[in-house]
């Protein structure tokens, strides 16, 4: 009885989606609950994941929709608590979809747990959701994945951030000379980030005026030590290492001239969007989605296995022209929509209201 009441709601429109976890946050799961409001999807943050109101059919949820499986437990008492909901939905519901924001586990405190709840989640979950053809292609090889799997793309930032600093006010800013070629790296820096390298590489670039400018906060005070003192050795090298507050974002952005992402793994990259939200040419590797929503008329993309691309990337900047390079990152970045994003989540919702 519990999966045909679901799958009338869904018909009739009438759809409740939980987001698992809620972080109140991030711009991207805000803007996405705004659109799919507006198609008459009922978003709710962190719903309470009470086997006992499914049991008796008050939990109200109609979609269970998983975003960071990391992000929905702090304890391995809680991962149990949560696994066996889930597994509840699955069996009473069949109701649960994951947006693969990352395929691996990179990211978790426990990534021993996470790897196999991610595991899991590929059994349990009815559809899948993820922003490139990259993780679409990992999924079928890696977990075999037999149903559903719909790419949305990821939009930019557009309107949410402020943006209306110019680059002169943002130098005097932050200090920065006027006439100097600026990389910015910019987000939170882990080991799998490639700061360290990135430091390594700017080192190589001749030119005596260009500025590595790195802003975000590390995962922990050793990297914070490890990156300082990275960045001593070379006075071109001015660190924020700091947690950056929405309304500081743009004098970073519209301080750079080309923003680097170093990456040595990723899925995806809200901090790409967010570059060319503002119009900035990019540094980034070659791997993983990011060339889906990049090419050479915006970006220098280089390759993270082979020795010393990073560096060359970063000099062939010097030659660049970044003029046009900011006129292409614009455009791409504004190619999709949040309600592009949201029409396919309420499809892949919909979808879920025919048989199993």
């Amino acid at each position: 009885m519990a999966v045909q009441a679901v799958h009338k709601a869904i018909m009739s429109r009438n759809i409740t989606a939980g987001f698992l976890p809620w972080w109140p946050q991030n711009p991207y799961q805000i803007l996405l609950k705004q659109e799919l409001n507006k198609l008459g999807v009922r978003v709710i943050g962190n719903p309470p994941l009470s086997l006992l109101r499914l049991l008796i059919g008050r939990d109200g949820l109609d979609v269970v929709h998983v975003h960071w499986p990391h992000g929905i437990y702090t304890t391995p008492f809680q991962f149990l608590h949560v696994l066996i909901v889930l597994i509840a939905y699955r069996v009473l519901k069949n109701n649960v979809v994951w947006t693969v924001h990352e395929l691996d586990a990179y990211e978790s405190r426990f990534p021993r747990i996470d790897t196999w709840l991610r595991a899991v989640l590929m059994k349990l979950c009815r559809h899948l959701i993820v922003h490139g053809e990259y993780t679409r292609c990992e999924i079928v090889a890696k977990y075999r994945f037999p149903r559903a799997i719909s790419i949305v793309r990821h939009p930019s930032y557009t309107g949410w951030y402020k943006d209306d600093i110019d680059r002169t006010d943002a130098r005097h800013l932050l200090g920065l000379p006027a006439h100097s070629r600026v990389f910015l790296y910019f987000g939170y820096i882990k080991p799998y980030k490639g700061v360290e390298e990135l430091i390594d590489a700017f080192r190589t670039v001749q030119d005596p005026q260009a500025i590595l400018l790195i802003a975000g906060k590390p995962l922990d005070d050793d990297i914070k030590r490890q990156i300082e003192s990275l960045a001593s050795a070379d006075p071109r090298i001015r660190t924020h290492l700091r947690f950056i507050p929405d309304e500081e974002i743009q004098n970073f952005f519209r301080a750079a001239d080309i923003v680097v992402f170093p990456f040595r793994q990723t899925q995806t990259s809200g901090s790409l969007m967010l570059a060319l939200t503002y119009g900035c040419p990019v540094i980034a590797p070659s791997i993983a989605t990011l060339p889906e929503y990049i090419d050479t008329r915006s970006s220098i993309l280089f390759d993270p296995q082979k020795p010393n691309d990073l560096a060359r990337a970063l000099r062939d900047a010097e030659e660049a022209p970044l003029a046009s390079m900011a006129a292409a990152a614009k455009l791409q970045g504004e190619a999709y929509s949040w309600h592009d994003m949201a029409s396919v989540h309420l499809a892949c919702y919909r979808s879920m209201g025919g048989d199993t």
